[in-house]
């Protein structure tokens, strides 16, 4: 009897650890997506406060650090098969080494690099520290929670185009929260529950990469999403959005339809090349444009003369400022001497800009090895959140051309290492506290390595 009691105690925690576990995986995939979805924390907030917003919209990503710390604790041990590890420690040796130049070379407050740091590069390196919740969350929960968040935003995003009207607050009372540049000449960019379009029209490339890899099993279902999310798109009224929206469809047929096993290797230099065609193509009609529509090459007027400006700035700077970064960071919240005085809109160039050649190229390694890790898993497992994702960063060469946003697209590679089906396969019977016989090749799967 005792060893029945004492068994009866031992499952009893193992099913208290287990269900602490799954909560805390969904508390940080939940997290990751209200990191996408940006605008979802503020705008509750400001209805509810008259305006006001008492938390700031860091609160996503501080409940997203505290769940996986937990989940640290609660999972030590983690299975590091197909991801670019060694990328990641080198990234974050170069940036624990960069605070000393930034500090001491650069003048910048500590503050100030730990803000930088926060707003460009937290949720790209955010990868190892998920994998002890690597396949705990169920891809079609999260796809259900996906295309919801999508629908009201899609609902949302109709009504602001076709009323004009921004409809939800632009801006908090205290200044915290602003929606950005939603004014398009008489016309309104719709950016639904996001704080800008740009940031609503990568929700919806990512939604249209995710219909077209849905189409392999639910041709309706998938087509349809597509669609919406082609329309949702358009009302953004932004143009890099567009060239987003077409390569991460594309991509996503490729992988998807594709009979090649090498496919999809060539197709971001190929999407890096249409971002640089569309330039010299605006550039070249700059002249004769007097249109006040989408034809309007006002907004690629004012990037050449931004880029020119960084350019110059950047050749006039000392060999060191150009290996290691002027520390220019375009963020309000870092110290007006740290701030960019113009937008980048360029990622390439806003790395250098901060942290130097070394910097663009060492992140630029890790971006490629995470897209090339999601392009592998899409080819053997072909889950379509996980199609979607690899389609999404595949765009990075052509969206990076026209805007410096990294966030969304760390967010989006840690929400594929939450719902990864093989990791979740070998680890749920290890998770459920059953012991598999030695010699299976299950358990030996199943045990995690370090």
């Amino acid at each position: 009897m005792p060893e029945l009691e004492n068994a009866a105690i031992t499952q009893e925690k193992r099913a208290r650890h287990v269900s602490m576990y799954h909560l805390l995986a969904t508390v940080a995939a939940v997290a990751c997506l209200l990191t996408i979805v940006d605008g979802v924390i503020p705008q509750f907030q400001m209805h509810a406060f008259g305006g006001h917003m008492p938390i700031g919209n860091v609160l996503a990503k501080i409940v997203l650090l505290f769940s996986l710390a937990l989940g640290v604790l609660l999972r030590p041990r983690i299975t590091l098969r197909g991801l670019p590890i060694s990328a990641w420690k080198v990234c974050v040796a170069f940036l624990a080494l960069e605070i000393g130049y930034l500090v001491f070379g650069r003048d910048m407050t500590l503050g100030d690099v730990l803000q930088s740091y926060n707003a460009y590069y937290l949720l790209p390196l955010i990868g190892p520290a998920v994998l002890p919740f690597r396949g705990a969350v169920s891809e079609r929960v999260l796809l259900r929670c996906i295309i919801s968040l999508f629908l009201v935003s899609a609902a949302i995003g109709f009504a602001q185009y076709f009323t004009r009207q921004p409809l939800l607050y632009t801006q908090s009372a205290d200044g915290a929260f602003t929606v950005w540049s939603y004014q398009f000449f008489d016309s309104v960019r719709a950016f639904g529950l996001f704080s800008t379009a740009m940031n609503f029209g990568l929700f919806c490339s990512l939604c249209g990469a995710l219909g077209i890899a849905l189409c392999a099993e639910h041709p309706v279902r998938g087509i349809s999403l597509t669609l919406l999310s082609a329309f949702s798109c358009y009302t953004t009224l932004v143009r890099t959005c567009y060239l987003m929206f077409f390569c991460a469809c594309t991509y996503a047929a490729l992988i998807t339809f594709g009979r090649k096993a090498n496919r999809g290797l060539w197709q971001p230099l190929l999407y890096f090349g249409l971002g640089i065609a569309t330039i010299l193509y605006g550039a070249r009609s700059m002249g004769s444009d007097s249109s006040d529509g989408l034809e309007n090459a006002t907004s690629l007027i004012d990037r050449l003369i931004e880029w020119t400006y960084y350019t110059q700035l950047f050749v006039r700077s000392s060999p060191a400022a150009q290996l290691f970064g002027l520390g220019l960071v375009q963020n309000d919240k870092v110290s007006l001497a740290q701030s960019t005085p113009a937008a980048i809109d360029n990622l390439p160039l806003a790395l250098t800009m901060h942290i130097g050649l070394i910097g663009l190229v060492v992140f630029s390694v890790l971006l490629v090895r995470m897209w090339l890790s999601l392009r592998r898993a899409a080819l053997t497992d072909r889950q379509p959140f996980i199609v979607a994702a690899a389609s999404l960063l595949a765009t990075l060469g052509c969206s990076g051309t026209f805007n410096m946003m990294l966030s969304p697209f760390g967010a989006v590679f840690a929400l594929s290492i939450l719902c990864e089906r093989r990791a979740h396969e070998c680890s749920v019977s290890g998770a459920a506290g059953i012991k598999m016989p030695e010699r299976s090749p299950l358990a030996a799967a199943a045990r995690p390595s370090s």
